[in-house]
This record gives C-alpha cells, structure tokens and sequence, in this order.
C-alpha cells in the first residue's frame, strides 16, 4: 500500500488489532486504547509509527489526544486531508 492510498477503517482496525495482538473484532471506534485494548504507553507508540509510516506526522499534543481508536482514526483522516 502506497502513503497516499487511504487506510480503510477497516485495514487501520488490522494495523491496530496487529499490533496489539488483539482479537479485530475488539477494536472498534469506540475501544480505548488502554482500558478496552491493553495498550501501555509503547504500545501506543507503535502505532504511531506505523501511521508514520504512511505519510502522517504527530504533534506530542496530538498524540495525548488519542485515547480511542475512533480519535486515531480520525486523526489520521484529518491529517490525510480525508474528511
């Protein structure tokens, strides 16, 4: 997948579930990260990188924002210039 080819909802659900080692069908938009998906702090991380990855860029601010995936998703929406 090229950086500019928009993550689905889903396929960014399989990036997350991926690296949690979650099952996917309990990432959902309304999961938190960290008391619904068990993510810790490098966790997070992680993910960021991978969004990384695919072009975007995050602000420590915006970072701290993120508690569900449904902020994640969007954030990487916005950030893709998508919505």
């Amino acid at each position: 997948m090229s950086p500019t080819e928009p993550l689905s909802f889903e396929a960014f659900r399989g990036v997350v579930a991926d690296l949690l080692q979650v099952d996917a069908a309990r990432v959902t938009p309304e999961a938190y990260f960290v008391t619904d998906l068990g993510a810790d702090s490098l966790r997070m991380l992680q993910i960021l990188l991978r969004l990384e990855k695919l072009g975007l860029a995050f602000s420590l601010d915006s970072a701290f924002q993120i508690q569900t995936v449904a902020d994640a998703y969007r954030y990487y929406q916005q950030s893709a210039g998508r919505t």
